[in-house]
């Protein structure tokens, strides 16, 4: 449970998050939550990316006592982006 507290844990989710995102779109893929849709049609993948990163910075920063269920929620993010890109490598 400690390490679903930890700001740390919050970091890496986010370079996850990112990365698995940017591997996602590669791959033919398409951003489902519409705010970081917009965000990536206004700046691109890379710019709308960073900035929902930043959004998701400010909102976790105002819960620091609540940081393991925004974890909770990364990890889950995270690990749905791996499905996708797995399903999507096996169908090329």
């Amino acid at each position: 449970m400690k390490i679903l507290q930890s700001r740390s844990s919050f970091i890496v989710l986010q370079i996850l998050d990112f990365l698995t995102t940017l591997v996602a779109f590669r791959f033919g893929a398409f951003e489902i939550n519409p705010i970081v849709g917009h965000l990536t049609v206004m700046f691109g993948p890379i710019g709308g990316l960073l900035c929902s990163k930043l959004i998701a910075i400010f909102i976790a920063a105002g819960v620091r006592k609540r940081l393991w269920i925004v974890n909770t929620f990364y990890t889950g993010i995270v690990c749905w982006n791996m499905i996708i890109v797995w399903l999507l490598t096996r169908t090329r």
